[in-house]
């Protein structure tokens, strides 16, 4: 898949970028929500209607804040989409979240960790965010792990998207100490 020159690329990192999602990642989305590997920890599988209509949302999210939202997640090599990640509102909440999904053949490469650091330097800094919260299933053992690898340490349980979660954060001055600690080191 090539990027059209109106697809309006968000973040970069060394091996991914985050684009704008268009209508033209219907299939992809569509499949990757009917993965039952990929659905496993996040809900029920979703129809091609109800994937169209949330693209149709997320679009439109764009207008109303161009700072944030939902981003096809795609490999820098060949431009392939390998997933979405996201830097949005929690739920309806004032708290931003950052989260990702990526399809089940892409898992175990340290994608979503790599662009998980590149979510929180643009929230953090690009956009002067005083903090960022996660939130995973009590079971999802391998978006815990990407959470903490990033920086943001457990809180406590709490309900968000109808389900017990677990409740993740960093602060920005948390942020910031890791990166001075990182050069240092």
């Amino acid at each position: 898949m090539t990027k059209s020159r109106s697809e309006k690329i968000v973040l970069k990192s060394k091996r991914l970028f985050l684009r704008e999602v268009s209508l033209k990642d219907i299939d992809f989305l569509a499949k990757l929500h009917r993965d039952r590997l990929v659905m496993q920890h996040i809900g029920p599988l979703r129809t091609r209607k109800q994937v169209i209509d949330r693209i149709t949302h997320i679009i439109e999210a764009y207008r109303n804040n161009p700072d944030l939202g939902i981003w096809m997640c795609c490999l820098t090599a060949n431009d392939q989409p390998i997933g979405w990640a996201c830097l949005k509102d929690l739920d309806g909440s004032k708290q931003i979240e950052i989260g990702y999904r990526l399809a089940s053949e892409f898992w175990g490469h340290g994608y979503a960790t790599e662009i998980s650091k590149g979510l929180l330097q643009f929230g953090f800094q690009l956009h002067e965010l005083d903090e960022i919260v996660g939130v995973t299933r009590l079971d999802n053992e391998a978006s815990k792990r990407v959470l903490e690898k990033c920086g943001l340490t457990y809180q406590h349980l709490a309900i968000y998207y109808n389900t017990e979660v677990l409740y993740y954060k960093i602060t920005s001055r948390q942020w910031q100490d890791l990166q001075c600690n990182a050069e240092i080191n």
